[in-house]
């Protein structure tokens, strides 16, 4: 049996997701139009108030530092972004997960930080099972090409049990995830976590902390989108 869905996603692809504008891509207006993170905490990539100058960190960076040495994060997960990231992950749309690993690798290009590995947040065996694919690994995949930096997708584990994350605040979401990862193998001194939403930073707080038990010594977290605060809870 010939497998047509290649030949469905290349069509569907052919035009501007939001629009629907023929191209490939974004039309130029659309991207123009999509919500940036424009003024980011330096350190977790919480969006901040126009008014805060550029380069801050957000007040609960400063009351405590986060494990990760800092997300990067270039698109607010606001409409349509979010309409994109979940066309990408619930109905297997692989020409967004493109276009997104496309924007984020394009913010990449001027970062002077290049890891030694790129790591993408694993799923839960039984919501991997269900879904059939891991958004975040086929970001590592995408980004892995465009950065020419290596990616692995099982060094990093996550087991079963605890609620699901949705509804959930920061302070229950990182009880929710205590002792949920685990790392395989070693582990080089610099890796970058790939992810395609930061919400409230706890995953990547937890997988964080599992790096640092396993001596990575610099971690940052790369994802498509990141909550405003408004959201994020």
């Amino acid at each position: 049996m010939v497998n047509i869905w290649p030949f469905i996603d290349q069509a569907i692809g052919a035009c501007c997701p939001i629009c629907q504008a023929p191209g490939d891509g974004l039309c130029a207006g659309c991207d123009a139009a999509i919500p940036r993170n424009r003024n980011p905490c330096r350190r977790c990539a919480l969006p901040l108030p126009a008014s805060v100058a550029p380069g801050s960190e957000c007040a609960a960076c400063q009351r405590r530092l986060p494990a990760f040495d800092r997300i990067l994060a270039p698109l607010l997960y606001q409409n349509p972004v979010d309409d994109l990231i979940a066309g990408f992950k619930y109905h297997h749309r692989l020409d967004l997960g493109r276009l997104l690993a496309t924007t984020l690798s394009s913010s990449l290009q001027a970062h002077t930080f290049r890891p030694d590995l790129l790591l993408p947040v694993p799923m839960a065996p039984g919501n991997l099972a269900k879904r059939g694919f891991n958004q975040a690994a086929e970001l590592a995949a995408q980004l892995s090409t465009a950065l020419a930096v290596p990616w692995a997708p099982n060094r990093l584990r996550r087991h079963g049990g605890g609620r699901h994350q949705r509804g959930l605040d920061r302070r229950a979401r990182l009880r929710n995830l205590r002792g949920a990862f685990s790392s395989r193998g070693r582990l080089p001194a610099q890796v970058a976590i790939v992810d395609d939403v930061v919400t409230t930073g706890a995953t990547a707080e937890e997988i964080s902390r599992t790096l640092r038990a396993a001596g990575v010594e610099r971690i940052e977290v790369w994802a498509v989108a990141r909550t405003p605060i408004d959201h994020a809870d």
